[in-house]
């Protein structure tokens, strides 16, 4: 009986403190800095051209097989054509940041991805650049 009486008092005692966890939708959380969200495509400030040559390296090191790299050549030259990713099968490990050998990816702190569509996930070259426009304050608003 004694046990019964004390969970009573803890429970009604619980009731009235202030809850420790954050209310998700009213109550946004801190990223911390390194944390990894969707994968965004670097432009030149300069000319405003995608950085990435479309070398592969990131396909090639990308466990789960979610990048999908076409270039073109043009003048002897390879070019990025298309850039496919599918963060359905992406498990966001930085693989593709950390083998890129002219730094043309970094993560973003977007994190929020809960869709019922499935093709919502599949993410071109023109969506890896408009993730662009996302700071760090902004993203919450999206």
């Amino acid at each position: 009986m004694k046990p019964l009486v004390r969970d009573f008092f803890i429970c009604f005692g619980n009731i009235f403190r202030k809850p420790k966890a954050a209310v998700y939708p009213k109550e946004k959380i801190i990223i911390p800095d390194n944390s990894r969200g969707i994968p965004r495509l670097k432009l030149d400030l300069d000319t405003l051209e995608v950085i990435c040559n479309g070398c592969g390296e990131c396909e090639k090191n990308c466990p789960q097989q979610c990048i999908s790299i076409k270039t073109i050549i043009e003048n002897k030259k390879e070019f990025l054509d298309e850039f496919y990713i599918d963060l359905s099968k992406c498990i966001f490990c930085g693989n593709c940041v950390e083998h890129c050998p002219i730094n043309a990816i970094e993560m973003t702190y977007r994190y929020q991805l809960a869709d019922s569509n499935k093709q919502a996930f599949k993410f071109e070259k023109l969506d890896l650049i408009k993730q662009a426009d996302y700071s760090i304050r902004d993203f919450w608003s999206r």
